[in-house]
């Protein structure tokens, strides 16, 4: 089943043309991978696939059941890691009963459970970024869009994020995971290099 796709996607700013008619997909069970240059268009491309940002041409389709993990920081640096983690659950799954039990099952595999009642704003960088990872997949969405999702991780935390990723895709989820540079290339059933505009299948 497909989840996500753009075709011949054109799009930029009033003093540049960023993306020169780009295509990708991604389906059930898939980890996909977009890898460029910085200034390449990376960040385009997801504010277009999520309605951010509007192109000038080509067709995007996205499933409803989407989470993502920005680059920027965003979350709520007043509240708790818990009281963030357990709003965002509350409002994500609003149309379900929420699976606490993967919502554990996530705070303990990240190692968040020491940091659950620090403020968010007093969190180090990497554990600042586990949050955010958590917040994408709470609700475990058919698709997760993931901007420089290891940014600041330890080794550890590392392959904790591909154990959790490789978990959710035997379960039929996917993952697009948008970075500069992919490592373990392996992981992917997928990648393009967005270059001049467009992606380009390079596994």
């Amino acid at each position: 089943m497909l989840l996500c796709s753009c075709d011949r996607l054109v799009a930029g700013y009033p003093s540049r043309e960023v993306l020169r008619g780009c295509s990708l997909e991604v389906r059930e069970g898939e980890t996909v991978g977009v890898s460029g240059e910085n200034g390449s268009g990376k960040s385009t491309l997801v504010r277009c696939l999520l309605g951010f940002h509007r192109p000038r041409g080509g067709t995007i389709f996205i499933h409803p059941s989407v989470g993502y993990c920005p680059q920027e920081r965003y979350l709520h640096t007043r509240l708790t890691v818990e009281e963030h983690l357990r709003l965002t659950l509350t409002i994500q799954a609003r149309n379900r009963t929420p699976d606490i039990g993967f919502f554990q099952a996530l705070v303990e595999r990240l190692r968040l459970s020491s940091s659950l009642t620090a403020r968010i704003g007093h969190l180090s960088s990497g554990t600042y970024q586990k949050v955010k990872l958590a917040t994408a997949l709470l609700h475990m969405p058919m698709l997760t869009v993931l901007d420089e999702p290891t940014d600041g991780f330890d080794w550890t935390t590392y392959l904790a994020f591909w154990d959790i990723m490789g978990e959710l895709k035997a379960r039929g989820h996917a993952a697009l995971i948008i970075s500069h540079l992919l490592y373990d290339r392996q992981r992917f059933d997928r990648i393009y290099e967005l270059k001049g505009g467009v992606c380009e299948t390079l596994s």
